[in-house]
């Protein structure tokens, strides 16, 4: 290949090992990353800007939802930066039929693998670079989540991810996802899980609107599709709309581990 051929292998045998140094199993403090897609390209390099490279619903074309999720990405990365006692967990599961089991808590990881956001890399500043940390440890503090179909399981779902590699449960909790999932995550989900909201962080990320992101059609859909069923049922156990999904996100009839892992 000549100079300009891409490299298009990015795990090499010195990439950073997963709990080197103990550093994931003595983490006290839980970063989530909730997944909304699945990749389905070869062209990761591409993750960032071209919905093809991405499973989409048709409501999520031309929304920005490839720069939404490498933003998600890199917004967790670099709170996981700040803190080295943090855990970073990308969840979602093998939520679409048409994919192949592939999840997108896996997706997520090897997006950051391919684009090296590792160290705090900002695929949409124009060149300038953010703070790079090439001591970054993240990479060692990062796991994936892989059964969650909703937005309940990428919180309850990681809290159990993490005992799983830490033997207790995190003091602080940290979510990304999009602005107008904070009620929902905030006020909804940790308080079914009555999480205290002073050990929970909401981190709001949204795509510019020139990427065709339009952030009131997004919070009406989040109101009627979202809010107001799990207003009426916290856990997302009996009402129709809910269930309907959750199986509908559920096509490999996965079964989650943590009834094992994380009885309580």
């Amino acid at each position: 290949g000549g100079s300009n051929s891409k490299n298009l292998v990015w795990v090499h045998s010195d990439s950073q090992a997963f709990n080197d140094r103990s550093l994931a199993s003595q983490a006290t403090h839980l970063i989530i990353v909730a997944g909304h897609s699945v990749l389905i390209s070869g062209d990761v390099e591409n993750a960032a800007h071209d919905d093809s490279v991405w499973w989409l619903y048709d409501y999520q074309r031309n929304r920005g939802l490839p720069q939404a999720i490498v933003s998600h990405i890199q917004a967790g990365i670099k709170l996981a930066l700040a803190d080295e006692k943090s855990l970073l967990v990308f969840s979602g599961g093998e939520t679409r039929s048409q994919t192949g089991p592939e999840t997108e808590g896996g997706s997520y990881f090897r997006v950051a693998d391919a684009l090296q956001l590792w160290h705090g890399r900002d695929v949409f500043s124009d060149g300038e670079t953010a703070a790079i940390n090439e001591a970054s440890t993240v990479r060692a503090r990062t796991t994936t989540e892989e059964y969650a179909t909703d937005s309940f399981e990428n919180l309850l779902f990681s809290i159990c991810r993490f005992r799983e590699v830490t033997g207790a449960y995190p003091t602080k909790i940290s979510v990304v996802s999009f602005t107008f999932k904070k009620q929902r995550f905030e006020t909804l989900h940790a308080g079914a899980l009555q999480w205290s909201v002073n050990r929970f962080h909401y981190v709001g990320v949204d795509p510019p609107a020139s990427t065709g992101f339009n952030l009131k059609i997004s919070s009406e859909g989040e109101r009627k599709n979202s809010l107001v069923p799990f207003q009426t049922d916290p856990y997302g156990c009996h009402t129709d709309i809910l269930q309907q999904k959750r199986k509908e996100r559920n096509p490999y009839q996965r079964t989650a581990p943590y009834p094992l892992t994380c009885p309580e």
